[in-house]
């Protein structure tokens, strides 16, 4: 082979080694099994993370706080995270993971998190304020939905202090229900739903009905701090994919054409088996520009400061690092929201 045909050869393979994705580490995503993980299903199935030139694996996991120590030591890279007076607390002791962008939050007609009323008092409890003295089942103490109801009781000029407040997973809310021993209890979907077949309890309140200003946001997309600082090019194009990836379920949110193929992602992926009822929840609502909604964020730590929740106060400016985004947004442009 002569010196120029080698040269060609040698420019030929440098080429196609610069075109391809970089190989990267791998990325460990905590998951719950639940629709609002649905970017990261999304991300797998459809090859926005493999063209991106990573290797992304699941974790599950049976709650959120489980996440928090293999997130901040960099054995997980990822995870979805609930907002709550602990996960606040950690950051004022310096965890080292930081919110990137939005996960999951509640808007008009997208709010799945919901407060039930017992089917037999819709006679009895007209407004929030008729919740006063009587019983209120909530998953988890000082958690997003304690947040959620204690404002929704607050706008009807009653506290949170006003109404007797009862802890258990949501699946046990059914019997409560059942046996009378709740009057109302916060959930999320697909339990509205669930227990509305069974004539147990209705919908009261959706968080969007009273929590506007700000919006609710239930939940973050999580970097461990270690792999961002060791990894920004696998962090910049993870980012880049999963808001691919939530572009394609915001569509499907809406009743757009890619509705049927994201709900057999899901289908396949989360604890939600049941294809019909897809279309009778309402779905968690993720923005398509990854926004996160900080006023919500600010609101939450300073209502569980005012509860004696919070050990230390943390700038929430702090908890954010968004750089990763914006560079994402940079590269696909913005999604008008309608």
């Amino acid at each position: 082979m002569s010196n120029s045909m080698r040269h060609w050869a040698w420019t030929l393979a440098l080429s196609a080694i610069a075109a391809a994705p970089a190989l990267a580490g791998p990325v460990k995503v905590g998951e719950l099994g639940i629709v609002a993980d649905g970017p990261f299903y999304i991300g797998i199935e459809r090859g926005y993370f493999a063209k991106a030139g990573l290797e992304v694996t699941l974790e599950r996991f049976a709650g959120g706080a489980p996440m928090t120590v293999p997130l901040s030591t960099d054995q997980l890279q990822v995870a979805g995270g609930a907002l709550s007076a602990a996960l606040f607390n950690a950051f004022g002791r310096g965890l080292p993971v930081r919110v990137v962008m939005a996960r999951s939050a509640d808007q008009p007609g997208f709010s799945s998190d919901t407060l039930l009323l017992r089917d037999d008092l819709q006679g009895a409890v007209k407004r929030l304020a008729d919740l006063k003295g009587r019983t209120v089942a909530i998953n988890a103490p000082a958690s997003a939905l304690d947040y959620m109801v204690g404002k929704m009781v607050e706008s009807d000029g009653i506290g949170f202090g006003d109404i007797k407040t009862t802890y258990m997973p949501w699946p046990d809310m059914g019997a409560a229900f059942a046996n009378q021993a709740i009057d109302a209890g916060a959930v999320a979907e697909p339990f509205p739903a669930l227990y509305a077949d069974k004539k147990l309890a209705v919908p009261f309140r959706r968080a969007a009905d009273v929590l506007r200003d700000p919006p609710l946001q239930v939940s973050v997309m999580l970097y461990s701090k270690g792999w961002m600082d060791r990894a920004p090019g696998d962090a910049r194009a993870f980012t880049t994919a999963y808001l691919q990836a939530a572009r394609d379920y915001y569509d499907a949110m809406r009743g757009g054409p890619q509705r049927d193929a994201v709900v057999d992602i899901l289908t396949k992926h989360t604890t939600l088996k049941a294809k019909p009822l897809y279309d009778r929840i309402q779905w968690s609502y993720i923005d398509p520009n990854g926004q996160l909604i900080v006023a919500s964020l600010e609101d939450q730590e300073k209502w569980y400061e005012r509860r004696g929740q919070i050990e230390k106060p943390v700038k929430v400016a702090d908890m954010i690092d968004t750089r990763f985004l914006d560079e994402a947004l940079a590269k696909l442009g913005r999604v008008e929201v309608k």
